[in-house]
């Protein structure tokens, strides 16, 4: 990782920016770096590099996890929050908040743009940049252009689409402002992207640690299968279900090799038939996929992750989770778990509806009245195990010199992922008439497969024991799929499971909107916001929400001013914004 760290500082340093404004930042590169700095295949992976440091920059990292996760029902505002969150988990946007501004996504937007325009450039001049590596590097940044996008367009809806690098000054302003694209044709558009570079991607790159740290086949693949589940046109849950297969194929083979390399010393073990990190390997430390999968990090099971450490920290874990003082000061971070989360365990109306679910302990941790976040900034947990649940035995909180890596795309997010799309193709199933007994048949067929998927991500969290040698479960007391015989209440147990073992990884407000994207309306969301409001603002918010473009973001207020008439406000925010919602 340290040499992934250092060519990446190496290309802040040779391709250094300064933003023009705020509104999109598209700054033209420096006359000096475009005569004298493409030459060979090293620049083009400079400029790479620079791009996915671009993404780990705090501006970036802080609002995956604002726009995806702080509006939802397992995050709230705590006492130490600033204004600015504090409106945001009170669903009281505004438009001078300045997470409303996006302009270091751009940031990492150009740089990709800049290396799809000169590459090609660099592989006539330089013999040594074979075709291979052109269209791997082409296809890297292809990849961080869409997830941009794809951040982008679920935070805000409609936003600026950009394919062509700043390189120059000519064209005023009007070369930086750009009209906005819609949701639609931004999200088809990034699809097609991903499809036509998905196999020019490496597979595997000869460092364990790239692998994890820069977009492959495998990432690419996982973020195609976000975006089918999303999109939902006729054909997308096949290819969702192709895609994530393909991942699955690739972890049973490299499960294989490890099995031959390591031996008894592995520690990926078969739930349901796919590979997944033991929660309890060799029966001996309860808890070890937290501890390799968001302790150690560059995990079996990671697709696409960040890389932080002590040259490059992760603040948003430090600030808004937990720290070491946090935990002595028994206080919350800058935003806390919503307190049914904590404090409600083992019942039916509970997120942890399983006593025995380690992902309780890897979450949430007890701090006086409130529960702070504990996911990410524990640097390793030991859970202890009876017949009535588990118990955090020991845990470490990371220092000031253990920055967590921070996973954009995992196997088991693939898993539900396809458990999802199987769901999906069973809830267009209709049984009627003469056909009613072959559909019923196929509607099953593809809810066995979802619970399959569902299953094995919760049967690797729940917690075991050792009995005269083999791993036995505490409580019998596991899923079981006659208790949901229909298509809804599959779907509400894959995202019950989504919310386990997704929580505060910037993923629960996106799923929120997808399910009312396909609902045509806030209903479900507002069930499940319900939880997090005092009636009086509760009321407020569903008036909000009950308009579709509430669930998005406002464009920022100076960006609309300064971008000429080019940028349209989100409707459901006025100018001035002089109503704000009741607090708590």
């Amino acid at each position: 990782m340290k040499n992934i760290k250092s060519l990446l500082l190496a290309a802040l340093v040779g391709l250094s920016s300064t933003s023009c404004n705020d509104f999109l930042e598209l700054e033209p590169l420096n006359d000096i770096v475009l005569e004298n700095f493409w030459t060979d295949k090293s620049d083009v992976e400079s400029v790479l590099l620079g791009a996915y440091s671009a993404l780990e920059t705090s501006d970036c990292l802080l609002r995956m996890v604002i726009w995806g996760e702080m509006r939802s029902d397992n995050m709230t505002e705590s006492n130490s929050s600033p204004e600015a969150i504090q409106q945001i988990c009170r669903e009281n946007l505004l438009i001078t908040n300045d997470y409303c501004k996006y302009n270091k996504f751009y940031d990492v937007i150009n740089r990709a743009n800049t290396v799809l325009h000169f590459a090609p450039i660099v592989a006539d001049k330089d013999p040594n940049y074979l075709w291979i590596e052109l269209k791997a590097n082409e296809a890297e940044a292809v990849a961080l252009r869409c997830l941009c996008y794809w951040y982008l367009i679920r935070a805000f809806h409609d936003v600026p689409y950009v394919t062509e690098p700043s390189i120059d000054d000519e064209g005023g302003y009007k070369k930086f402002y750009v009209p906005q694209s819609d949701f639609d044709t931004i999200l088809t558009q990034i699809i097609a992207d991903l499809e036509s570079v998905k196999d020019d991607a490496m597979k595997k790159y000869p460092s364990d640690l790239e692998n994890t740290a820069r977009i492959t086949q495998s990432a690419i693949c996982a973020m195609l299968a976000d975006m089918y589940l999303w999109r939902g046109q006729e054909g997308d849950y096949d290819k969702c279900i192709s895609v994530c297969q393909e991942i699955t194929t690739q972890k049973k083979k490299e499960f294989e090799d490890l099995k031959i390399k390591k031996g008894k010393d592995n520690t990926i073990k078969e739930y349901n038939g796919y590979p997944l990190i033991s929660n309890i390997p060799n029966n001996e430390i309860l808890g070890n996929s937290y501890n390799e999968i968001f302790g150690t990090g560059n995990s079996f099971e990671s697709l696409f992750e960040l890389p932080y450490d002590d040259k490059v920290s992760n603040g948003l874990v430090s600030s808004y989770y937990q720290s070491s003082s946090n935990a002595e000061n028994q206080s919350t971070g800058n935003v806390k778990a919503l307190d049914k989360i904590g404090s409600v365990r083992g019942e039916d109306n509970s997120v942890f509806v399983q006593m025995h679910d380690t992902r309780y302990h890897q979450s949430v941790v007890e701090r006086g009245t409130s529960y702070g976040i504990c996911k990410y900034a524990y640097s390793s947990v030991s859970i202890t195990g009876t017949s009535s649940g588990v118990d955090l035995s020991e845990s470490t909180m990371r220092n000031s010199s253990s920055q967590p890596n921070w996973i954009i795309y995992r196997y088991s997010e693939v898993l539900l992922f396809e458990a999802e799309a199987n769901i999906m193709k069973a809830k267009s199933i209709h049984p009627s008439g003469a056909d009613s007994l072959a559909m019923a048949f196929e509607v099953s067929g593809y809810l066995n497969k979802a619970f399959d998927l569902i299953d094995a991500v919760n049967k690797r969290a729940i917690g075991y024991i050792a009995e005269e040698g083999v791993s036995k479960p505490f409580n019998p007391k596991t899923l079981s799929k006659e208790d949901y015989p229909s298509v809804s209440m599959m779907e509400n147990l894959l995202f019950q499971e989504r919310r386990r073992e997704l929580m505060f990884e910037g993923k629960r407000w996106f799923d929120l909107v997808r399910i009312s994207r396909r609902d045509g309306n806030q209903n479900r969301m507002l069930r499940f916001l319900s939880d997090k409001f005092s009636a009086s603002v509760y009321s407020a918010v569903k008036i909000r929400l009950k308009d579709p473009y509430a669930m998005y973001f406002p464009m920022a207020k100076d960006e609309v001013k300064n971008s000429q008439g080019v940028l349209r406000q989100n409707p459901v925010y006025k100018d001035d914004e002089d109503v704000k919602l009741a607090t708590h």
